[in-house]
């Protein structure tokens, strides 16, 4: 089927390549080399690219191990943004091959040349049918890392040359300066995540503690409950067997004393029994008797979650389940729990009067898929792509509570080799799709 670009008024170029030397390309390099965060790395590496090689629009990629790559982010009039599909695959073999070239190339009227791709990445690239795709590798260690895609108007042979042999260069040097500022970041996360674990592990062994001393005098509670409720049950038998005395039978104190205390105790054994539900859902939550990474249901997390943020539904939500037939999958319950209960608490404060959650779980031969809709509010489109940056939040813009939410089940799903992926529509809800690999190895 034929995909239509929708045709828009070419913008001008920035810079005529007439006028591009190699001062040009040091103080581009220069500019980017300069920074120490991936945050802020890639917009400069595109704000100082559109002084070296002109263009409409450009795209940063990055190479996966799956033969996909990762959007990392957008750069159009001099504003960088992320996609709203934030992994590509190509379709065809052709795009595949333009995409995994190991030198710049250039591919001409890629809008008509590849067709057949589709999704919102290659929309937002081939929106204003550019002339060209300039597709620059971006290299490190004798490997390539990432691209630099380019969408351009039409050039004469002898620019083209000019920038490829500019472009070459300033692909190489994002691509070692990119290898080093992630090596460095790891190094620091990992320092962080030590700290985490160590935290973690004390509020695990809080956790446990607390459970374990819950359940006795809960249990004892329930007991007591059922032994109360049985001897009320009794005395009323034995009231009701003595005819001698009619005085006993038919004054209403005694027969109402009796019926309060009897509900009194149904209402402290229930009491009793939901506390220990809480408690054993605490505990699979957190999964805190079982090893780290294993083989898990998903619905039964799903359910544990509902279990313990079932507050937040109290009086306006109305959860719907849809449940396919799903296999076990191999991954960190807890961790997944864990996205499970961000997604169902933004879902929830999403709607402000009354509406509903729908949880909906699939698989095909390779994933397993779970999407969490509501009818809230939902998320301006201009935020969509900012959803899952750290300190972003909708619930009063940047800067306003935590916004770390949909960050951690951003980077949760990546450590599974899995997507989340957003769609949402202002006054109708969202939905957040979620696609997991039914096994693969610990990272």
């Amino acid at each position: 089927m034929t995909k239509t670009f929708r045709s828009q008024k070419p913008e001008g170029f920035q810079v005529a390549v007439s006028t591009l030397t190699l001062g040009t390309l040091y103080e581009a390099i220069l500019a980017f080399s300069s920074q120490d965060r991936l945050e802020t790395f890639w917009p400069s590496v595109c704000q100082n690219a559109r002084w070296l090689i002109p263009s409409r629009r450009m795209s940063v990629l990055l190479s996966d191990k799956d033969g996909g790559f990762e959007v990392v982010g957008l750069f159009q009039q001099g504003k960088f943004q992320k996609s709203s599909e934030w992994r590509h695959v190509p379709v065809r073999e052709g795009m595949a091959q333009a995409l995994a070239s190991p030198s710049a190339q250039w591919f001409d009227h890629p809008a008509d040349r590849y067709n057949e791709e589709s999704g919102a990445f290659i929309e937002w690239l081939f929106r204003d049918r550019p002339d060209s795709l300039f597709v620059l590798p971006m290299r490190a260690k004798g490997k390539s890392i990432g691209l630099l895609v380019f969408a351009t108007g039409s050039l004469e042979a002898r620019d083209r040359a000019m920038l490829n042999t500019l472009g070459t260069i300033y692909g190489l040097h994002a691509g070692m300066t990119y290898t080093l500022i992630r090596v460095t970041e790891e190094r620091l996360q990992m320092q962080e995540r030590l700290v985490m674990q160590e935290k973690m592990a004390s509020l695990g062994s809080l956790v446990a503690g607390l459970a374990h001393e819950l359940n006795t005098p809960i249990g004892s509670i329930v007991s007591a409950a059922d032994v109360s409720t049985r001897c009320i049950r009794k005395i009323n038998e034995l009231v009701e067997k003595i005819e001698s005395d009619e005085m006993i039978q038919r004054d209403p104190r005694l027969r109402n004393a009796s019926t309060l205390l009897l509900e009194s105790n149904r209402v402290i054994g229930e009491a009793g029994n939901r506390m220990a539900t809480m408690v054993r859902s605490l505990k699979n939550f957190a999964k805190l008797d079982e090893a780290e990474f294993q083989s898990a249901d998903v619905h039964e997390g799903i359910e544990d979650t509902l279990r313990l943020v079932h507050h937040e539904f109290e009086g306006k939500v109305t959860v719907i389940k849809e449940y396919g037939r799903i296999p076990g999958i191999h991954c960190y319950p807890g961790q997944l729990n864990q996205v499970f209960m961000n997604l169902l608490v933004n879902a929830a404060q999403s709607i402000e009067v009354r509406g509903t959650i729908t949880i909906r779980t699939s698989a095909d031969e390779r994933n397993v898929y779970v999407k969490v809709s509501d009818t809230g509010k939902g998320i301006p489109e201009p935020d969509i792509g900012k959803v899952f940056d750290p300190g972003f939040t909708t619930k009063g813009g940047l800067g306003v509570g935590t916004g770390l939410g949909l960050s951690i089940c951003y980077n949760i799903l990546r450590k599974h080799h899995g997507t989340i992926v957003v769609k949402s529509e202002v006054g109708r809800g969202t939905e957040f799709t979620l696609s997991l690999p039914q096994k693969h190895e610990v990272a």
